[in-house]
């Protein structure tokens, strides 16, 4: 049995706030997911953009996934580091150096990118490289993406597909899901997703579209609330956050909180009061993100669940609690984020725990700077 974050915070580490890994309970996550999407039949296609690591990128390839999903060139060309095969760039293409970054990475394995409007697809062709589309469909999160069903043949039979820019693959993002209230409500948002993929793949074929791919288009879902609630009709399984989990996906009612492999460490700078205290962990290091109205502030609090962190200065954290919390100043506390994927993209870097101790340090290597 391994430690958890109580042990981890007694055993030291880096001047805080850090960005701690639990090794162990990565690697336990890495391979329950690939499990589940195994069972389904399916294909995992890890997202990179929670991790940003080529080591990770490599555990999931251990576990048998040989396409990633990406959102940028940096973390599709990170992932044929890790030695994936092939990648998928789940953001759409425009004209100019995002588009010419894309062709450069063909010349390192087979590249895939969403589309959702015919000038993604002619910026595609205009490179003279070699591409598969996902086209992407709005499934209700309203952000990217054609109305299922007939508006989405419409759109792509008034692409210029052909040639070295082929139709392979039908894509949604059902990020709605971050508002529902309730397992029931998961369920409903995974229904819509799925409906909206199988009434577009059977729209495109009644306009005989489907020849536009060798083969029936793949059916590619991924959105980590719904990973232990999906129903097996899709194809690929686009997860990310599952690789950590977080305070969000806690309160949703996914993974329990011992879990979850990714915590800020902080140390208490301040006790105003015995329900009160300052932590040096401030917006610098926790995203001021609330993903569903659920999670009650900016992070679980390890050990102490009636602490609140409710108000992020730069460098400060100032929370509450309902009872005296016991804390003094000096004392470390891990602290589970919200949303693990923005807070990765604050840190250059992972401590490794490994259940007993820091053992490592390991490098985020695509991020936003």
């Amino acid at each position: 049995m391994t430690g958890g974050w109580t042990a981890a915070c007694a055993d030291g580490g880096p001047p805080t706030p850090f960005l701690a890994l639990h090794h162990p309970r990565l690697l336990a996550n890495i391979g329950d997911v690939a499990a589940r999407v195994a069972a389904h039949g399916g294909r995992s296609t890890p997202h990179q953009k929670t991790h940003k690591s080529a080591e990770i990128a490599k555990a999931q390839v251990a576990v048998g996934a040989s396409r990633a999903t990406a959102a940028t060139a940096a973390e599709a060309g990170l992932a044929f580091d890790a030695g994936f095969g092939s990648v998928l760039v789940a953001y759409p293409p425009v004209p100019g150096e995002r588009t010419r970054a894309l062709a450069a990475l063909t010349d390192r394995g087979k590249v895939a990118v969403t589309c959702s409007r015919p000038e993604h697809v002619a910026a595609l062709a205009a490179t003279g490289a070699d591409f598969d589309v996902y086209w992407e469909i709005d499934s209700g999160t309203r952000r990217l993406g054609t109305a299922p069903g007939r508006a989405t043949a419409d759109a792509v039979a008034a692409s210029a597909f052909g040639g070295r820019v082929r139709l392979r693959g039908l894509l949604t993002f059902a990020g709605h899901a971050y508002a529902a209230a309730d397992a029931a409500g998961l369920a409903a948002v995974r229904d819509q997703q799925d409906d909206a993929l199988e009434s577009t793949r059977e729209a495109l074929a009644e306009r005989g579209l489907a020849e536009r791919g060798a083969e029936a288009p793949v059916l590619s879902v991924g959105v980590t609330p719904l990973a232990r609630l999906e129903s097996g009709r899709a194809d690929e399984y686009r997860y990310g956050n599952y690789v950590f989990y977080d305070a969000t996906q806690v309160a949703l009612g996914g993974p329990a909180a011992a879990e979850c492999a990714l915590a800020v460490i902080s140390t208490v700078v301040d006790v105003p009061a015995p329900d009160r205290l300052v932590l040096d962990a401030g917006s610098k290091s926790l995203p001021a993100e609330r993903m569903t109205p659920l999670t009650p502030g900016f992070g679980l609090v390890d050990g102490h669940p009636g602490i609140v962190i409710d108000k992020l200065y730069e460098e400060h954290g100032l929370a509450g609690s309902a009872e005296p919390h016991g804390l003094a100043p000096g004392d470390r506390v891990a602290i589970v984020p919200n949303h693990a994927c923005t807070t990765v993209n604050l840190f250059a870097q992972y401590a490794v725990y490994d259940g007993t101790s820091f053992v490592d340090t390991w490098p985020i290597r695509a991020r936003r700077v």
